[in-house]
């Protein structure tokens, strides 16, 4: 028995052995696992700059650059590409030859055909602003708005206010006290008995087609307390409005109207002439001037909706947007003005455009937006009182407050 289990012990030790070889042999046939690695990172290849008839920038100025070949870009930032008709709309497909002639029949076809026509052309009678436009805007088309001024707040939505510029900034404009003015109307409507609230009710602002628009928004509860308002609608018709006593005794007709401290002879015992009104609200065919006078005397022009009157030193400029943002020469003091002093108080304008008049007034100094706005810019509309906020930073005021 025991050659028998040494026998059999001998061949398993033979049998492990021969295994176990196999096995380091079968694993040195095996093809060694590759490292991992990362391929560098390849940078693509620049994209090859876009032909002039390819780039949409290009293609929205072509045709205004044919005849503005020195104009300005409008602004400053080089990051900004936008065209011409991006901003101010008109046809830029319309392309001047080279050397055409600007009293040409062919210069002038088509400079009507890539210019918006106004529907005034007696007020509009050149590419300056013209005197006294008033309200003319609110008759004049949302086209036309946006083709002589981007920046009107009947239009700003389409050109600053666009997705890709200035969307919240436009739309915090179209509720600035600047446009609306309702802290000047509800002061005189209140406290001449015109509206029982204390709260601004009215305020001034217009829609692309001209019309009065209501104002809303939506002020949080912490807004609220501290007097941010949810609505604001236009003013009345006055003759629709509640008319107020207090001011009836500017009233004309009569007889003259009683010296202090001096009695007249023929006034009527207990009926003195110094005294207000006694007829009935809304008769005898007058109105009292609270309603009316906001409405006819224009007290808080200039508001941003409309231009300037742009016909003297201190009132050019524009509207909307463009009413600060846009230089014009009102101011030759450079304690007001600064750099732009040297361009003097008449409205003229500097830029390189060759097709706009160096001699007449109503003109920006250049086509440029800026944020670098010099005082003088902002008495154009903050002229009055003489010691209003303006004055006082200049160290001046009126001789007769």
């Amino acid at each position: 028995m025991r050659p028998l289990r040494a026998t059999v012990l001998a061949l398993s030790l033979i049998v492990g052995l021969a295994f176990s070889s196999s096995d380091n042999r079968l694993g040195a046939q095996e093809a060694p696992k590759p490292a991992e690695t990362t391929a560098p990172e390849t940078k693509p290849p620049d994209a090859p700059p876009a032909r002039p008839d390819q780039d949409p920038v290009a293609l929205a100025s072509v045709g205004c650059l044919s005849c503005h070949s020195g104009i300005e870009d409008a602004h400053e930032s080089k990051a900004v590409r936008v065209g011409c008709t991006d901003c101010h709309g008109g046809k830029a497909s319309s392309v001047a030859p080279a050397g055409l002639g600007r009293r040409s029949k062919e210069y002038a076809r088509l400079k009507k055909e890539a210019h918006v026509a106004p529907k005034d052309k007696k007020l509009w009678k050149s590419s300056a602003n013209p005197v006294r436009s008033y309200t003319a805007l609110n008759r004049e088309s949302a086209a036309f708005l946006r083709f002589v001024n981007p920046g009107d707040l009947r239009v700003a939505r389409e050109s600053c206010g666009s997705k890709k510029c200035h969307p919240a900034e436009v739309t915090a404009n179209r509720h600035s006290m600047m446009a609306h003015g309702s802290m000047l109307w509800q002061a005189a409507l209140y406290n001449n008995g015109a509206s029982p609230s204390k709260r601004a009710l009215y305020g001034e602002f217009y829609g692309a087609d001209g019309k009065p628009i209501k104002l809303l928004s939506t002020p949080s509860e912490d807004a609220k307390k501290k007097g941010a308002l949810g609505t604001l609608s236009p003013l009345p018709p006055w003759n629709i409005s509640q008319p107020s006593n207090v001011l009836r005794v500017f009233e004309r007709g009569g007889n003259k109207r009683a010296d202090t401290a001096i009695p007249n002879a023929f006034e009527e015992p207990g009926a003195p002439e110094v005294k207000l009104s006694n007829r009935g609200f809304g008769t005898q065919l007058r109105t009292d001037p609270v309603f009316l006078g906001l409405q006819k005397t224009r007290l808080l022009d200039p508001t941003l909706n409309f231009m300037g009157t742009n016909d003297h030193p201190g009132d050019f400029r524009s509207s909307g947007c463009t009413s600060c943002h846009v230089l014009y020469a009102n101011d030759r003091d450079p304690l007001h003005s600064g750099p732009i002093a040297k361009y003097g108080n008449r409205g003229l304008s500097a830029t390189g455009d060759p097709t706009i008049p160096k001699d007449e007034p109503g003109h920006p100094i250049r086509h440029r937006l800026t944020r670098s706005i010099p005082s003088s810019q902002c008495m154009v509309c903050h002229v009055h009182p003489g010691t209003n906020v303006l004055t006082t930073y200049y160290g001046s005021t009126w001789w007769d407050n």
